[in-house]
């Protein structure tokens, strides 16, 4: 392939060279990658400048250069320049594979939480119905039983396009992924016209050096996606559904909610809701169950029970996300087969480290989710509050190198709502953890205020291991133990180096493994 063929629909400007005669074998964004033949493209990171490394790129081999600033490298290569590279970067690979999203249905989840548990739930009742659907996320890459690791949330272009044209191959129909305000900060998905795009809801998070300035940035970040779908998917009961929709401009849009009525105004008669909503036990396990209702544009109601083995309101409203977007794709079916299927493909949904439940013979509960900020960690804390026959205990650590806010804010969440906390560590990057756990603690302090006698609700345990098998220790019949943080992780940074440690084997290895030291 050609370069000129690679940069077709890209502003550029040949600095020197020909890209119209220079043939392209990879494409490339680290010189430790590089193969003769290649395309290198520039991109200026939050802490490194690729573009300083042009002229190494050329002496390992690279035919053509992509930049944003000006760069000087040998003569006889192709320098191309343009506005932004990321952006090039993306639709590059998109042409280098050949575009796979254009013949497969892309559906698109964005929202500050439950991205992930949607996107499964998507999965699975597209699945169960016969349609070939790949699954990319935080957790994992998924698609015709292979699994991949994946770096980032939304992985960069190369590595999407790469693995788009792989599930092609693999006769994939649909795709489902995680769309995060960073993948569409950074152009990770420029170039995939999504078929449609789903908004979760909207809360205070990842703002700060290194994420999003304020937040505005923020919220139009996610308002991209949906500059970028034929229809979009809306949570009517989040504040920001209606400022999104206006700034985006689409059009095509369903809703859902709980409850029928409808407050966005008459952008859709397309709607989804819930209703009847109650706890539900079985086994002593967690779940909900609520009714479904189905909208269609003649005003035709259609209802299912639902049933699932997650607690809290925010699952049913993972679930409505998920049953809206399989209505409108299966909607050749029947209305009540189609609620059917979906309601059975649910009943036993489970996501690695999202509401992950490990029981004890000892009669208490484990729950291992990735609550990570203020918001899904006092979600999470009040849903479980309903199934505590004991105590609640909550044992979690806050992440190095974010907003200081978060730390004092989840500090205050499990002040309010546990009764016991157990503050640790979580990935501490490059800051100290025992600054992290002190800020954490402040925020605590912040609601005992003058209050000594709850000196006794919390404790800080540094080891991450040791704090959970503390909190592990205490735990008795009707108690439930929290392990909030890190959720799917398999490891704990430190200082730049990644290690081993995942919080389900801890629990495990403690409940069942014969190690309680």
């Amino acid at each position: 392939m050609n370069l000129k063929q690679l940069l077709c629909g890209i502003r550029y400007v040949t600095v020197q060279g020909d890209a119209e005669n220079t043939d392209v074998k990879a494409i490339c964004i680290d010189t430790r990658d590089m193969i003769y033949g290649s395309v290198f493209v520039c991109i200026e990171g939050t802490h490194n400048d690729s573009h300083t490394m042009a002229e190494q790129a050329v002496y390992k081999g690279a035919s053509a250069v992509v930049c944003e600033k000006d760069i000087k490298v040998t003569k006889g290569v192709t320098v191309i320049k343009v506005k932004s590279t990321r952006e090039a970067l993306a639709y590059m690979a998109a042409a280098f594979y050949k575009k796979p999203a254009n013949s497969m249905i892309m559906i698109g989840v964005t929202g500050t939480k439950g991205k992930t548990t949607t996107t499964y739930m998507i999965e699975k009742i597209l699945n169960s119905a016969g349609i070939n659907t790949g699954l990319i996320g935080s957790i994992e890459i998924k698609y015709n039983g292979i699994t991949k690791t994946n770096g980032n949330t939304t992985p960069e272009p190369l590595t999407l396009w790469e693995t788009l044209s792989d599930m092609k191959q693999n006769g994939v129909k649909a795709v489902v992924m995680e769309v995060s305000s960073q993948g569409l900060k950074m152009e990770r998905v420029s170039g995939i016209v999504f078929d449609y795009a789903i908004f979760t809801n909207l809360s205070r998070d990842h703002i700060g050096a290194c994420e999003h300035a304020d937040m505005e940035e923020y919220r139009a970040c996610k308002t991209r996606l949906f500059s970028m779908c034929r229809h979009g998917i809306f949570n009517k009961d989040d504040k920001n559904t209606e400022r999104i929709i206006n700034d985006s401009g689409i059009k095509s849009i369903s809703l859902y909610g709980v409850g029928k009525e409808n407050d966005i105004g008459e952008y859709s008669k397309l709607f989804t809701y819930a209703d009847h909503i109650n706890i539900s036990l079985s086994d002593g396990e967690p779940g909900i169950m609520f009714s479904a209702h189905l909208n269609d544009k003649e005003g035709m109601d259609y209802e299912h029970m639902f049933v699932l083995p997650l607690p809290g309101i925010f699952s049913v409203y993972n679930s409505l996300a998920a049953v809206t977007v399989c209505d409108i794709i299966l909607r050749e079916r029947d209305a009540k087969d189609r609620l059917k299927l979906m309601s059975d493909a649910l009943c036993d949904i489970n996501v690695r480290g999202r509401l992950e439940v490990i029981s004890s013979d000892k009669g208490f509960m484990v729950i291992i989710d990735y609550a990570h900020n203020e918001l899904s960690l006092r979600e999470l804390l009040m849903a479980m509050r309903q199934y505590v026959r004991g105590k609640l205990i909550t044992v979690f650590g806050c992440g190095g190198n974010r907003s200081r806010e978060r730390r004092y804010k989840m500090g205050e969440v499990s002040a309010e709502l546990s009764d016991f906390t157990v503050i640790t560590s979580d990935n501490p990057r490059y800051e100290k953890p025992d600054d992290i756990m002190n800020d954490i603690k402040q925020g605590m302090l912040n609601v005992f205020k003058e209050d000594r006698e709850n000196d006794e609700r919390y404790v800080m345990i540094q080891d991450r291991e040791k704090a959970v098998r503390y909190a592990l220790s205490c735990a008795k019949a009707g108690d439930v133990v929290i392990v909030a943080g890190k959720g799917h992780e398999t490891y704990q940074e430190i200082m730049g180096i990644r290690h081993y440690m995942k919080d389900s084997d801890i629990v495990n290895n403690y409940l069942y493994g014969g190690y309680n030291g």
